[in-house]
């Protein structure tokens, strides 16, 4: 329930569904209309005893409610406390004292043209009007975010250095999260009332458009704030989906699949063109009725290595979502080495089943033969382990990697796979619970490890991951359980494949703006050069051992990184329907509360339940002595 006014105070609340507690009050009155059940006691005479003799001469158990004091006490009594559960506000200008926390939303949609500026000009302005009318005792801090949060000024109350921050902010074409600005807020005033407030009175101030992401995140914690719609223009159509499907058996042509989300209320009519390497492959016309979607594919020959872009041939309110890149790359093969005993069981299952694996270029070497030297993707050590680890990814089987904090310990006579990690990325789309192992070693764990599969107290299989190099132990001889003759182990070890980072890149197309870009180490080259959209450089130093991870990928586009000799090219995409979707939200939902827009100046939200829960105490304790003078009169 709302209302509001032209004024500049309006009123709501934050919880009406304690309203149905006024059901309450006709339970009150029924009570009032029932008659009193009386014993039955013999006397010598009526005559003292009329007043009693007429209320007998109905039988009804109802009688007629009368005028009663106490009743309309109670009444009003519930009422006062039904609304105070619904938490009244009113939303006033001004303040004293106040500290003011103000996010401003500087992602994708909030490059929206309105009326010739964007609307992340707009929010600038705003904020600046807030700065300039800061009073005497208040202060203000600058908190910018889309896919995550920058504190930009502490709070001051310094009007130049809130300015500059303010005037900092740049675009972003990623989505929209306010749950780091929202935990930033929280440390400095929680919501626990046993943990003290680092700063008191502290004012939540939202400008943006509303279309945050992950709003469902935040539950009622920030229904407290104050939100000024940034914007009102519905007029964008985007990509918000761009994928390239190759032929099952790698005859035939692909298939480049768009997704076209058009937002405006209107029917949209235009041209998408397909690119490769800026040449023209196809033109395609759409037709998207309003605030709908509609797809487009477009059918080609393999194009080899390069950027295939998709473009919508339109101008519109916002141009981040016009265009999506995909960087196209020659399938990978991956050096793969098995250390392993001629003679091993084990090692004859493992070089039998990665050898059917297209994406894998299989070596294998004696225990005695391996030296290290090798730039392998993969290295399994089979009842072996080196005394230092190598490059690149490793798999220990039966062997304890040297890594401080890891030992083996007894031996667990047929353990029974009790457990496993679904959300691994070696344990996709595998149910190896009927594995039967005849001998297994419990595994102690360094700290930071991830047990992957498990039985009774110690993992089978163990991910023990350092410094983003990936190394998992299994602590079974594979030779002594079925688990070769069964199906989850050849897909155990093309999930072990896919989740090595070459292997990873080679299959990624695209990436999410926001999102880092890896770049893996190569031999004597000590640094990588990356060269953004907009034409900007920055050097990555490389460690050798390990990918490094390039972070500054806010602006949509493709990323040039230059290793060496080698360059790779890396699409960066926003594919956003919540971005892309420019209408402002008129209200965002916090869990079961509502911040409503404002417009206009700033107003602040005060909250009233206070003054109607003493209202409800006072009438009852005047309940109470009107009660008590009767029983006692």
């Amino acid at each position: 329930a709302a209302a509001g006014g032209d004024g500049g105070v309006s009123s709501a609340f934050l919880a009406p569904l304690f309203f149905w507690f006024l059901a309450l009050i006709p339970v009150v009155i029924l009570l009032y209309l029932l008659k009193l059940r009386r014993t039955e006691v013999v006397i010598s005479s009526t005559f003292l005893w009329l007043k009693s003799l007429q209320d007998l001469t109905a039988n009804a158990p109802f009688q007629r409610l009368r005028k009663n004091l106490l009743l309309f006490l109670q009444i009003l009594a519930i009422m006062g406390l039904v609304v105070a559960l619904a938490r009244p506000f009113v939303q006033a200008e001004g303040g004293q004292g106040a500290n003011y926390c103000v996010m401003i939303d500087n992602s994708a949609s909030m490059q929206t043209i309105e009326d010739g500026k964007s609307r992340l000009e707009l929010a600038r302005g705003k904020a600046l009007e807030i700065a300039d009318t800061l009073e005497s005792d208040d202060k203000m801090m600058v908190v910018a975010f889309s896919e995550s949060a920058d504190i930009l000024c502490e709070l001051t109350d310094d009007k130049f250095r809130l300015r500059r921050a303010i005037n900092s902010i740049g675009p972003a074409d990623t989505r929209t999260n306010i749950r780091d600005v929202m935990l930033v807020a929280r440390s400095l005033a929680p919501d626990n009332p046993d943990i003290p407030s680092v700063v008191n009175n502290l004012k939540l101030v939202l400008l943006s458009d509303g279309k945050l992401s992950d709003v469902d995140e935040i539950g009622a914690r920030a229904i407290d704030m104050s939100y000024i719609r940034i914007g009102a223009t519905r007029d964008n159509a985007g990509i918000t989906n761009f994928s390239v499907r190759r032929p099952t058996e790698g005859k035939g042509d692909q298939q480049s699949f768009v997704l076209v989300h058009n937002e405006s209320d209107t029917e949209l009519k235009t041209t998408l063109s397909l690119y490769f390497d800026d040449n023209l492959l196809a033109v395609e016309e759409v037709t998207v009725p309003a605030a709908s979607d509609q797809e487009a594919l477009f059918s080609h020959p393999d194009l080899g290595e390069g950027v295939l872009r998709a473009e919508l041939d339109r101008v519109d309110a916002l141009d981040a979502d016009n265009r999506a890149w995909l960087a196209m790359r020659p399938s990978t093969k991956l050096k793969t080495l098995v250390v392993t005993n001629g003679e091993s069981t084990s090692g004859y299952y493992l070089k039998k089943a990665l050898a059917l694996e297209p994406r894998v270029e299989l070596s294998a070497v004696e225990p005695t033969a391996f030296s290290g030297d090798g730039a392998y993707d993969i290295t399994i050590f089979d009842g072996f382990a080196p005394p230092s680890l190598p490059q690149g990814s490793l798999m220990f089987i039966n062997a304890a990697p040297p890594l401080e904090g890891f030992a083996f310990g007894e031996d667990i006579e047929r353990p029974a796979v009790l457990s496993t990690e679904p959300d691994h990325p070696a344990m996709r789309f595998l149910d190896p619970t009927n594995v039967g192992i005849r001998r297994a070693r419990r595994m102690e764990l360094p700290e930071g490890a991830r047990a992957v599969m498990s039985t009774t107290g110690s993992p089978l299989i163990a991910d023990v991951s350092r410094g983003g190099q990936q190394i998992l132990v299994l602590g079974f001889d594979v030779a002594e359980s079925d688990w070769p003759l069964n199906l989850s182990f050849p897909l155990f070890l093309q999930n072990i494949v896919s989740w090595t980072p070459r292997a990873a890149l080679a299959g990624e197309m695209s990436i999410a703006t926001g999102q880092p870009i890896a770049i893996l180490p190569a031999p004597s080259v000590e640094s990588a050069t990356v060269t953004t959209p907009d034409g900007r450089e920055e050097t990555v130093q490389l460690d050798p051992l390990r990918p490094v991870y390039f972070g500054a990928t806010k602006r949509a586009g493709v990323y040039e990184v230059l290793r060496g000799d080698e360059q790779m090219r890396v699409a960066v995409n926003l594919l956003d329907r919540n971005e892309s979707a420019v209408g402002p939200a008129e209200e965002i939902l916090f869990g079961r509360g509502a911040v409503t827009a404002q417009e206009g100046p700033l107003k602040q939200t005060r909250e009233l339940w206070r003054w109607f829960v003493l209202a409800a105490l006072v009438v009852l304790a005047a309940e109470w002595w009107v009660y008590s003078r009767r029983a006692w009169a």
